[in-house]
C-alpha cells in the first residue's frame, strides 16, 4: 500500500539492513501483526518486476549489493510474494548517500558511527589506504588468490563487470 518510490526505497533499506546484519531473507507482501493468512498476506502487485528491484538495490548501495529474488505463489492477496535473499559480505553497507541500517534482533537500527566501528573491529578491517605501498602492485598480487576471489564473487552472484 506504498507508493512505488517508497516501496523501492524500502527494498533497498532492507537489503542494506540484512547485509550489515550478516545476511538474511525478507518476504515482501506480508503485513506484520495480522492474525490469519487472509489478513496477513496482501501480496505484491503483478507489475512489480524483481529484476528492476535487483537493479535498484545494486544502483543504490555502496559497496554494491546483488540480492537474489524469488517469486512465491500463494492463494491470498495478489497471489504473489517476493522473497529477497541477501548474502553476508563485507560490511558496512550504505545507500549511495552514506546512510545505513543494521539488523539488531527483529529491527533495523541506524548504522551509527559506534556500530560502524564495532563492525570494523569484528571484521579485522583497518585503514590500509593510510600508507602507500612501495613497489610494483602487479608483483604483489597472486594470480591464484585473484582466482579464488573471483570464485567467491561468482558464488555471491557478483555482476560480470566486477568479475572482469
Amino acid at each position: 500500500d506504498r507508493s512505488r518510490a517508497d516501496a523501492v526505497a524500502l527494498v533497498v533499506e532492507m537489503a542494506i539492513c540484512m547485509a550489515n546484519g550478516g545476511g538474511g531473507t525478507t518476504v515482501f507482501g506480508v503485513q506484520d501483526r495480522r492474525v490469519g493468512r487472509a489478513a496477513a498476506i496482501l501480496g505484491v502487485p503483478p507489475d512489480v518486476d524483481a529484476n528492476l528491484l535487483k537493479k535498484a538495490v545494486y544502483d543504490r548501495t555502496d559497496p554494491k549489493l546483488t540480492p537474489v529474488f524469488e517469486e512465491l505463489r500463494v492463494p491470498e492477496g495478489t497471489g504473489r510474494l517476493l522473497v529477497m535473499h541477501v548474502f553476508a559480505g563485507l560490511p558496512p553497507y550504505t545507500d549511495t548517500s552514506g546512510a545505513g541500517k543494521i539488523r539488531i534482533g527483529t529491527d533495523c537500527q541506524p548504522l551509527t558511527g559506534t556500530l560502524r566501528r564495532a563492525i570494523m573491529v569484528e571484521t579485522g578491517e583497518t585503514d590500509f589506504t593510510a600508507v602507500e605501498v612501495e613497489g610494483d602492485p602487479a608483483s604483489m598480487l597472486s594470480a591464484v588468490a585473484m582466482e579464488r576471489l573471483r570464485d567467491a564473487a561468482r558464488r555471491e552472484r557478483v555482476p560480470d563487470d566486477v568479475l572482469r
